[in-house]
């Protein structure tokens, strides 16, 4: 059966008259066109989501009778209410030949991480691998991802798992972000990643020398702020507002000021006009990596903010996760 089909089942057998699509930014292109295809088959109205949508963690409330999420797995430890998660797994290629580029990077035992479109390909690039003498190492999910080698940008989890076990990772996907959180966290072991989009292959170490370059300069211009203002997200999948309370507890007592702020999208605009000399994000950890140059006052992650407090050395910097 068909995904579409799928759908459409479960709209019948919960009798949903109306229905709400929430798209990557991505995939917005195929909005217009599925809720054409439930409308007309379905006998359902559409409402279509036109705020971003950045993963499981981010849900939209809806006034509708069932939530269609596209192409994110759900969150296994969250209980999403009258949520239907329309996953669209890339079917496995004929052929694995794109990784060839990446043998000569990779060490003999190697993790295989990649994202929720490409679960299906693990066995086979598994098997692929090899027959050309390297190991892959796969490990199982943790409660916040669904699916075995599955990365989050905020979980590392099934790369952590297996760091005895590996001398270095492959990442199979496109895009820098996820595998950037697994070259920091797992400090001393390669990072290659292998992009089936354009056949080429590539190490991490430029962009988390860059990273980690811009996070110091962040972390040095925090040194002397007195106003923080500490995030705290709506969004299902990243509240962390204890961790929030705590910060701000923590700044207090080293005698500085923090305000906590409470909202959904984070972007700059709205973030002006408060007086606050640096912020701290314990909403989605890839506000402050990725976003890091549209903020005027610095952007902290919590263990930066460690750093800034002389909780934490330099030299025992993490990357961001959340962690059920």
């Amino acid at each position: 059966m068909e995904e579409t089909d799928r759908l459409l089942d479960t709209i019948r057998r919960r009798g949903a008259k109306t229905v709400g699509l929430q798209f990557p930014v991505g995939l917005r292109p195929r909005a217009v066109a599925l809720a054409g295809d439930l409308e007309a088959r379905g006998g359902v109205t559409c409402l279509i989501a036109a705020d971003p949508s950045f993963g499981a963690c981010d849900v939209a409330e809806m006034p509708v009778d069932l939530i269609v999420h596209l192409a994110h797995a759900p969150m296994p430890h969250l209980r999403y209410r009258n949520v239907y998660f329309y996953d669209l797994p890339t079917p496995v290629p004929e052929s694995l030949s794109f990784l060839d580029a990446a043998l000569a990077l990779l060490p003999k035992r190697v993790g295989l991480i990649t994202t929720t479109q490409h679960r299906e390909w693990v066995p086979r690039i598994v098997e692929y691998l090899r027959g050309k003498g390297v190991e892959g190492v796969v490990s199982e999910p943790d409660r916040r991802v669904a699916y075995a080698a599955q990365v989050l940008g905020c979980d590392y989890f099934t790369a952590t798992n297996v760091a005895d076990r590996v001398d270095g990772y492959l990442y199979v996907g496109t895009g820098d972000f996820h595998p950037l959180g697994v070259a920091i966290i797992c400090k001393d072991k390669p990072v290659v990643i292998a992009d089936p989009s354009t056949g080429e292959a590539r190490t991490l170490d430029a962009v988390k020398d860059r990273v980690l370059r811009q996070r110091w300069g962040a972390i040095v211009r925090a040194q002397d702020a007195h106003m923080f203002g500490i995030l705290v997200s709506k969004k299902i999948g990243q509240d962390r507002g204890s961790l929030a309370a705590d910060l701000k507890a923590k700044l207090e007592a080293s005698g500085r000021s923090a305000r906590l702020f409470f909202m959904d999208l984070v972007a700059p605009e709205l973030l002006e006009g408060y007086g606050v000399d640096a912020w701290v994000s314990t909403a989605c950890p890839r506000i402050a990596i990725e976003d890091y140059l549209r903020y005027k006052e610095p952007m902290l992650t919590p263990q930066e903010l460690e750093i800034v407090l002389g909780e934490r050395k330099w030299e025992d910097y993490v990357f961001d996760e959340i962690r059920a």
